[in-house]
């Protein structure tokens, strides 16, 4: 297939214009709510101070009345008042009907023996899902199932969008996703049953994540080879926005169902903007439905005022055309199965040494820069403050701040220069501020800010940095490998500052830092891939190792066009 035959080449002749974009604003919205949902656990599903009353009368047969305060007292008393702290389980045959308890008082009776008649601090939040739910005491354990949902959610997603994608289209999967999301939201916002309401936050996670693929790989196929780091550069700067404007919005709205459904509207702007967004016409041409692409890159030529030399028309004939000649030549040669045939690649790379530390150290980095991402992101309200909406309005700035700045330096300082530093670096500060004390409340904020800084930093280089590891042969599979070792690591990173939080004050942020620090020193095996052409066999990441090893030495096996495996 020659240059001229080739979509990319035609892309280049369309330019950047009008027409991309539609398509670059339906991603950046679904960039958008996926940074609400991600991060709406530190504020929707927050711990709330609590005081656990018993139910019973004493054994003398005397009632004893309940200490009753009327209203909220923000003074310092408050924090003995509401001590978070369950009692003894009782069993006690004589208990307080609901009439007992004093009118205009903001404690229920719960099904928990360890804290019958509970009583809410209501001064930060008018209620979350800990304190609809009662997911304190005995009950706890359930309380970061709200996050973790979502995060598994995120995993099926995953596959599910790109297979619709496939199959279906850009735009259709988009349609679905969109479509699924806001039925979700809606279910999790009315439904009083907190098991479904975890049934509909996996559902979110997977339409947020399913909608997301399609509508990346919707803006990419529309946009020219030239502009496609630009708008990489662009994709997690809506994220942080959607963090920060989530923020502002729960300091105005304290009730956690009317908070998910105001900061869940913008996805009632993308449903219709799906259906105005042109299909992507390189898929249309993938399928060979040539009018169609066609009718799309006439629309292209005409909104980016484009003058050809040739018909449209003809020019998609011809990439269709030489799309099938090369297939054909693909079918032709002899092949095996597709499950024999992954097996025998799977076995060539764990037999190959570099490609084994490749696997095993990307995999494992993943998974524990994930955990210290999210973690440190929702853990607003085990950091010292009583303002966890300003923690995580700094918490979006901090990694918005981190696109811009990683960016453009990432070409001169290399990929695993700042990951490892940035994991490292910020673990660092994180243990800096378990040493700094409460009275220097503003030097916390600095040191887990600037932490967090450079983790999203060092985040943000890894999603360039891991698909460069592997070769083209199976970039695509080795990405999703290392994707969903981080979405597992997403999945603990709530156990952690809900259950291990509890043990130690210090417990959280001792587990985040190490796992920054693990990760830091682990990049050390990985090869450096900046300014370094990708490699396209497993022999060409051989050949990347051996000579890595090697300072000031070129990678001969690119210069010379050695890329056949030896195996």
């Amino acid at each position: 297939m020659s240059d001229e035959d080739t979509f990319d080449h035609f892309l280049t002749k369309v330019g950047f214009g009008r027409w991309q974009l539609f398509p670059l604003a339906t991603t950046l919205l679904v960039l958008y709510i996926l940074g609400i949902h991600q991060f709406s656990s530190s504020l929707v599903s927050a711990p709330v101070a609590f005081r656990c009353f018993p139910d019973a009368l004493p054994s003398d047969g005397v009632p004893h009345l309940l200490p009753y305060r009327e209203g909220n007292d923000s003074s310092n008393s408050s924090q003995v008042y509401y001590n978070s702290q369950c009692l003894e389980p009782h069993n006690l045959s004589v208990t307080l009907e609901a009439s007992d308890i004093p009118r205009g008082s903001a404690r229920h009776k719960t099904s928990m023996s360890s804290c019958p008649i509970i009583e809410y601090d209501t001064s930060i939040f008018s209620s979350t899902v800990v304190s609809e739910y009662d997911l304190v005491c005995e009950d706890l354990p359930l309380q970061p199932f709200y996050q973790m949902m979502f995060n598994v959610g995120e995993i099926l997603g995953s596959f599910i969008g790109g297979h619709i994608g496939d199959r279906w289209g850009r735009r259709k999967a988009v349609q679905i996703g969109c479509i699924a999301n806001i039925l979700s939201v809606l279910g999790t916002a009315l439904v009083p049953v907190y098991p479904f309401i975890l049934v509909m936050r996996f559902i979110t996670g997977c339409t947020c994540v399913g909608t997301l693929i399609p509508a990346w790989n919707l803006v990419l196929e529309s946009t020219p080879s030239k502009r496609r780091s630009l708008v990489g550069m662009l994709s997690g700067l809506p994220y942080s926005v959607g963090v920060g404007a989530f923020a502002g919005v729960a300091y105005c709205i304290r009730t956690w169902r009317y908070l998910l459904l105001v900061c869940s509207s913008p996805v009632l702007i993308l449903i219709p903007l799906s259906f105005i967004v042109d299909e992507s016409p390189r898929w249309l041409v993938q399928q060979g439905r040539a009018e169609e692409a066609t009718t799309v890159l006439q629309k292209a030529v005409r909104l980016n005022n484009v003058k050809l030399s040739e018909n449209v028309y003809s020019i998609v004939n011809n990439i269709i055309e030489a799309s099938k000649r090369k297939n054909q030549v693909k079918s032709e040669a002899p092949t095996s199965s597709g499950l024999v045939e992954f097996f025998h690649q799977l076995s060539l790379y764990v037999r190959s040494p570099s490609m084994r530390t490749i696997l095993l150290v990307t995999s494992l980095l993943w998974f524990l820069q994930s955990g210290l991402f999210l973690g440190v992101a929702i853990n607003a309200n085990n950091f010292t403050s009583t303002n966890p909406f300003l923690y995580v309005a700094l918490t979006g700035l901090m990694d918005g701040i981190a696109v811009l700045v990683t960016t453009p330096v990432t070409p001169y300082l290399g990929r695993r220069t700042i990951v490892g530093l940035g994991l490292f670096g910020g673990s660092v500060l994180l243990f800096l501020d378990l040493l700094v004390s409460t009275d220097y409340y503003w030097a916390k904020w600095i040191l887990v800010m600037a932490g967090f800084l450079m983790v999203a930093g060092a985040f943000q280089v890894n999603l360039v940095f891991a698909p460069e590891l592997f070769p083209t042969e199976a970039r695509s599979r080795g990405f999703a490998f290392v994707n969903m070792m981080g979405s597992i690591g997403f999945i603990f990173a709530p156990l952690v500052t809900t259950m291990v939080a509890r043990y130690a004050w210090w417990a959280a942020g001792v587990t985040f830092g190490c796992s920054g620090i693990v990760g830091g020193f682990m990049v050390i095996f990985l090869p450096e891939t900046n300014n370094q052409p990708l490699p396209e066999t497993l022999q060409d990441v051989e050949d990347r190792a051996q000579r890595s090893r090697q300072r000031g030495v070129a990678n001969k096996a690119y210069e010379n066009g050695e890329t056949d495996i030896k195996v």
